[in-house]
């Protein structure tokens, strides 16, 4: 990169850096990832255990048999 370009970019990057305001939006923090985290490790959780509830009061099976109940012949 010649130095005419980069003492353009210079320019540019102090012009926009006087322009910025507290309102502007700012980058993330590595702290700011900590509540996304959290709400996926509960959805997870939270869907592990329906799942495990689900399987657990699974009533088309009687126990005894790979068929369930629907489809055996009496």
């Amino acid at each position: 990169m010649d130095p005419l370009e980069r003492d353009r970019l210079d320019r540019v990057n102090r012009e926009a850096e006087r322009e910025k305001t507290a309102a502007d939006p700012q980058a993330t923090k590595p702290r700011d990832t900590k509540p996304l985290v959290l709400m996926v490790a509960a959805a997870l959780s939270t869907a592990a255990i329906v799942l495990g509830i689900m399987w657990m009061n699974n009533t088309r099976y009687d126990g005894t048999g790979p068929q369930p109940v629907a489809e055996q012949r009496q």
